[in-house]
């Protein structure tokens, strides 16, 4: 079985460029967004996550305030973020959060981490160097708290005896810490504190090095991990036909990486400015795109992306996009995304939409999702 997710970028539901400025067509992207992550719960969709993103052009930089309220609109489908950036909060705070989350979405709560987006940490002047280890160090006070009402910790950055966190998170019957990873020594990391694992913008080749490490590191500390844990996150494309599709996406495609680089225009000046008073090649080696952080974190890594050499975001330096993206008719797309599941071994796929789709295209695409999904659930994928 493979399991469809989709992954809310941003809550902007428009092709043209918005205007984050603009009060009225901000609150009905709220309102349109609330209205159709309602919809993704009615054709079949597992759930729904987002992404923590801050000082670029996006509506979504608390998407613990997007679960919270999307718990409201729904009733099955899973809430969650891909991943919470640790290294932006106090732990603590997390959490609390969670905890609470747990309850206002009954459960249905997914818990995912990420190391971030380096170069934002320069906005609220977080040294670089100390953006990982402080990442590090709130799984580890996280961990603490999913098993425990009182956490006592002891490191480099926080001292805590004896915390109350309350709510307490609930106890339920399936796994659901996430981490987004990029490299073999990430997705050990993962194996290690028992997380499941997704990644993006990678080619399949480069996956599959990162997922075997996975199965290989859960395997030596005999820690049982199959397609089920296994993620991963592709722009997806849908129309009635692979003609349409392909018209569409060259129509649109080049379009919404011009978006994309408009958004993160506002990192890269501030990364620019930094490198230019002398900031350390650190300010670049824990991360470049989210899940998508090039990082040799072991020997023999050499095909990864060198990110101590970029000096500024760009999606083309982080991976190829021929595998990044699916596009076509229902049944094949379905055929793409269980060849990519069936390769990796993976047992989901988290679903971006292109940002520059007409209402009309995009109302279409998600109307054909109730085509793909039920082949994706009856796909048998070895572990």
């Amino acid at each position: 079985m493979i399991k469809a997710w989709a992954f809310e970028f941003n809550s902007i539901l428009s092709p043209d460029r918005p205007d984050f400025r603009d009060e009225k067509q901000v609150q009905a992207a709220f309102v349109a967004n609330l209205a159709h992550i309602a919809g993704l719960e009615k054709r079949g969709f597992e759930g729904v996550f987002f992404g923590e993103h801050h000082f670029i052009n996006t509506m979504n930089p608390s998407p613990h305030l997007m679960i919270a309220a999307a718990a409201q609109h729904t009733k099955t489908l899973k809430l969650g973020v891909m991943g919470t950036v640790l290294a932006f909060h106090h732990p603590w705070r997390v959490a609390e959060e969670l905890g609470m989350l747990d309850y206002l979405t009954e459960g249905r709560l997914e818990i995912g981490v990420a190391a971030g987006v380096p170069p934002e940490f320069l906005f609220v002047g977080i040294p670089q160097d100390e953006v990982r280890p402080m990442y590090e160090e709130s799984l580890d006070f996280l961990d603490k708290a999913l098993e425990s009402t009182h956490v006592t910790h002891e490191g480099r950055f926080w001292e805590f005896d004896e915390l109350p966190i309350l709510p307490p998170m609930k106890k339920v019957g399936r796994r659901r810490k996430w981490m987004t990873i990029y490299s073999a020594g990430s997705c050990r990391i993962a194996a290690r504190r028992g997380y499941r694992v997704c990644t993006g913008v990678q080619t399949v080749e480069n996956a599959t090095k990162a997922f075997d490490a996975y199965r290989e590191e859960a395997d030596r500390i005999g820690y049982e991990v199959g397609p089920e844990d296994i993620s991963i996150r592709r722009h997806v494309l849908i129309a009635d036909t692979d003609a349409d599709a392909e018209e569409l996406f060259q129509a649109t495609q080049p379009a919404s990486l011009e978006r994309l680089a408009e958004a993160f225009a506002p990192v890269n000046e501030r990364l620019q400015k930094a490198l230019g008073h002398g900031a350390p090649p650190e300010a670049l080696k824990s991360g470049l795109v989210d899940a998508a952080s090039p990082r040799r974190t072991d020997p023999g890594e050499e095909h990864l992306p060198d990110a101590s050499k970029l000096t500024r975001i760009d999606i083309k330096d982080v991976g190829p996009l021929d595998d990044e993206y699916i596009f076509g008719s229902p049944v094949t797309v379905a055929e793409k995304v269980i060849d990519q599941c069936r390769s990796l071994g993976a047992g989901h796929i988290l679903a971006l939409t292109l940002m520059t789709h007409t209402k009309r295209d995009l109302a279409r695409h998600y109307d054909l999702w109730e085509k793909v999904i039920p082949i994706l659930r009856t796909a048998k994928v070895a572990g």
